[in-house]
């Protein structure tokens, strides 16, 4: 009796309403006039961006791209609302494909940009990168783990206490 009344049309009509306010409220804000300044731009492909850092120097958001590589938008000075901004790849290795690009961090001091590489799916490669802000030349790479090392962030723990060495006195 109870399972039937759950499944009634007067209980369905409920469920469509509470779930129409929602998305009647998302919908709301989407359209609203956002409250700060923001910047549209014109992906070069590719289907997601991972991770976006603001380079102050340089007056452009720096980007990294699941797909592995690293890209900028730059913003003009005087930069109006409606300008769409185009995306510019500026670095896609070989070596380094099928290895997502997963988190960056702008260095101003050192000029250049510091990127972690990863195989997401797989979990067989990590790697971080640095690569120069103005000439997009690499620095270093410094691979963490690869096929024939251990995982670093899975059993660095592991190894550490398992086979440490004894304190020397």
């Amino acid at each position: 009796m109870a399972l039937s009344s759950l499944f009634s049309l007067k209980s369905l009509a409920v469920l469509v309403v509470l779930m129409a306010i929602p998305l009647g409220i998302i919908v709301s804000l989407e359209r609203a006039q956002p409250s700060t300044h923001v910047y549209n731009y014109h992906g070069t492909g590719g289907w997601l961006r991972e991770c976006a850092k603001w380079d102050p120097t340089n007056r452009r958001f720096i980007v990294s791209f699941f797909e592995g590589g690293v890209g900028e938008v730059r913003v003009p000075e005087e930069a109006e609302k409606e300008v769409l901004l185009e995306e510019v790849t500026t670095v896609m290795e070989v070596n380094l494909a099928g290895n997502s690009s997963l988190g960056i961090s702008v260095d101003t001091q050192r000029n250049r940009v510091l990127v972690v590489h990863a195989d997401v799916f797989g979990n067989r490669y990590s790697a971080l990168s640095a690569y120069d802000l103005s000439t997009w030349q690499r620095l270093f790479l410094t691979q963490l783990s690869g096929p024939s090392k251990l995982f670093f962030s899975l059993f660095n723990c592991f190894v550490y206490s398992t086979f440490a060495l004894p304190s020397v006195s």
